[in-house]
């Protein structure tokens, strides 16, 4: 009953303001698209592109007196030259190099050349030595480039390098993927990218993003309907989509607002119940359970008087409250005389009904939450086994698995199989070697295509931490744009756990409250470090700082 009463007050809005992110061939397809369905010509579409780079090549240097603008054979470098004629234009001293005339030159690209020659600019086939330039323009690949460049074209990005001048990439910096960010050697360096319609994963991911410098998105005339039938797989989070945060209206309660259970912390590792908790409370949800060992109990009610504290004791403490009870005599007797019979089944029968109390208290709390919260800081001893085993079978609202959870699962991956809960699982990239049996390096390699294949293979959101977290669901791919350095600190995993289980207990669909918890955290972070310093960021700062960055 409260359940729906809950629901009644949430306004869920579906629907994703979220910007689209693409990669090489579905951009190819929304510019083949623009011109073949829609008739609108080629050199119109590479016009504008390369007016929209030479307006922003004047935007970065005012006082641009010489340009080199090295340009490959395709349309991409057709775009080069044709800005290299739009500067000569403004008054600029241009230097065009390319390399000499193959017969490979697409029908843009000799057009563009020709047009060039009319206006009195001649193209040379090498760099010029020991030449200074204001500005360097790289329109050799573009986004065609998918290997390491070979022959004249790396050594032409050496040299393109070395040069002391502002550096400009035509769509994507060359040697650059555009699909997953991988950096070949050797690759342009830009200090300024000026991408065409919509941003390229490539220039978000590592370590291409910092290949790129700043990128800039110009408006070229392909638009949405060039889409036509289909619809991007990725895409990125941005402030427009605070507003689909939760609401809160104004004739609510406790129960309104969602009950979280975390499943979190084992003996000296209660800071990881404690920043879960705390987080989920910051988010806004209205009631936050921990279920955690009994040791924990006095630093949680002192840290956390505001959540509900559900224990059980685990075999060593059951183990020292049976010594507890012993009377003198037995105190007395040495340990190895307590070892008979008797004892043995005294002691195995205090430790099944300790595991039977608390596997029933558990399944109570499971019951009870909107949201669940497995793994930070439980270890991996039998008892967090049980319980790991325990959340997946009988879970049925959704479930965010994070740090020992994971590990645990690493060993027995069926159990995501078994779940009949929507999960959300978050590992960084050492949880995720684990879990995929490769290694970290492969990992960091191919972080958006890991995520998606495991979120592909078990049916469940996949939140791939990293640097840029990408988080991969049943809609698509996000990949995260806040965040900083300033978050590679201890707790902050378990923040993030607690701020997804938050929004998804206040209504947000699991895959949404992920995306979304994972952007507020980065900005969270942003938020931090300005008050902080980078250095000096912690998990307490991160939780304190999310109501600053969720408004109102």
């Amino acid at each position: 009953m409260q359940r729906c009463k809950r629901q009644q007050y949430m306004r869920h809005r579906k629907g994703r303001v979220m910007r689209w992110i693409v990669n090489s061939k579905e951009m190819k397809e929304c510019d083949s698209n623009t011109i073949g369905h829609f008739g609108v010509p080629s050199l119109v579409l590479m016009e504008r592109a390369a007016l929209c780079v030479a307006e922003q090549v004047l935007r970065a240097v005012p006082r641009l007196r010489t340009a080199l603008i090295v340009c490959g054979n395709g349309n991409n470098g057709a775009d080069g030259l044709a800005a290299a004629r739009m500067l000569h234009l403004k008054g600029c001293q241009v230097t065009v190099v390319q390399k000499p005339e193959s017969g490979k030159c697409s029908a843009e690209n000799q057009l563009q050349r020709d047009i060039l020659e009319r206006y009195g600019i001649h193209i040379i086939g090498q760099i010029p030595q020991h030449t200074a330039y204001d500005c360097v323009v790289d329109a050799l690949f573009g986004i065609g480039l998918s290997r390491e460049p070979k022959g004249i074209y790396a050594q032409w990005l050496g040299q393109m390098n070395e040069l002391c001048a502002y550096k400009v990439a035509v769509d994507m910096p060359s040697g650059v993927s555009s699909d997953n960010g991988a950096a070949y050697d050797p690759c342009f360096a830009a200090d300024l990218t000026v991408t065409f319609a919509y941003q390229k994963a490539g220039q978000i991911l590592y370590p291409g993003c910092e290949k790129c410098g700043t990128v800039a998105v110009a408006d070229i005339g392909i638009t949405k309907e060039s889409w036509l039938d289909t619809k991007p797989s990725c895409f990125a989070p941005e402030p427009a989509d605070l507003k689909l945060l939760p609401q809160r209206p104004g004739r609510s309660n406790k129960g309104t607002f969602g009950r979280v259970l975390a499943v979190a912390g084992s003996e000296n590792m209660a800071g990881a119940a404690l920043f879960c908790a705390r987080a989920a409370y910051h988010t806004g949800c209205g009631l936050v359970k921990i279920y955690t060992c009994a040791a924990n109990r006095t630093i949680l009610q002192t840290a956390l008087p505001e959540a509900i504290l559900a224990t059980f004791q685990d075999a060593r403490e059951d183990t020292a409250q049976l010594s507890a009870l012993q009377g003198p005599m037995e105190c007395d007797v040495q340990p190895s005389a307590l070892q008979g019979p008797m004892e043995c089944d005294a002691h195995l029968s205090a430790d099944t009904a300790a595991a039977e109390d608390a596997a029933q208290a558990l399944a109570d709390a499971v019951k009870w939450a909107d949201a669940i919260v497995l793994g930070p800081g439980i270890g991996q001893s039998m008892q967090a086994r049980r319980m790991v085993s325990q959340v997946l079978q009988e879970a049925t609202v959704p479930v965010v698995l994070d740090a020992d959870a994971l590990n645990l699962i690493a060993g027995q991956p069926d159990l995501l199989e078994q779940a009949a809960a929507e999960l959300v699982v978050t590992p960084h990239p050492g949880e995720m070697a684990r879990l995929c049996q490769k290694p970290v390096a492969e990992i960091l390699d191919t972080v958006r295509e890991t995520a998606e294949a495991f979120a592909k293979r078990y049916h469940l959101t996949c939140v791939l931490k990293d640097a840029v977290t990408v988080t991969a669901g049943p809609s698509g791919t996000c990949l995260n744009t806040s965040g900083c350095s300033a978050m590679a600190k201890g707790g902050s995993g378990d923040v993030l756990a607690g701020m997804i289980a938050s929004l998804a207990a206040q209504g947000m669909q699991p895959e949404a409250a992920a995306r979304m918890g994972v952007y507020l955290h980065g900005l969270a972070g942003e938020d931090a470090a300005r008050r902080k310093g980078a250095r000096s960021v912690s998990a307490t700062d991160l939780i304190e700082a999310i109501g600053n960055v969720m408004g109102g």
